[in-house]
């Protein structure tokens, strides 16, 4: 299940693994996501204000939709 657009901060990117986290702007748990994520953009930079969408399975929370703000 997706959840409505957020905004937040990249804290990390790895490009070789295609891993990073993001910071909440509202100052939630920090959420993960994978390249394979991104819209719009390529490659995202730590410190770069993103959108994303949050998608819940089982107990595991990531970043969809992750795209430049």
């Amino acid at each position: 299940m997706r959840s409505i657009l957020r905004a937040g901060k990249v804290m990390s990117f790895h490009p070789a693994q295609g891993l990073g986290v993001i910071v909440p702007c509202g100052g939630e748990e920090h959420v993960p996501f994978h390249a394979q994520a991104f819209r719009f953009v390529d490659f995202v930079a730590e410190g770069q204000l993103v959108i994303y969408a949050i998608e819940r399975a089982d107990a595991a929370v990531r970043a969809v939709e992750v795209r430049p703000a």
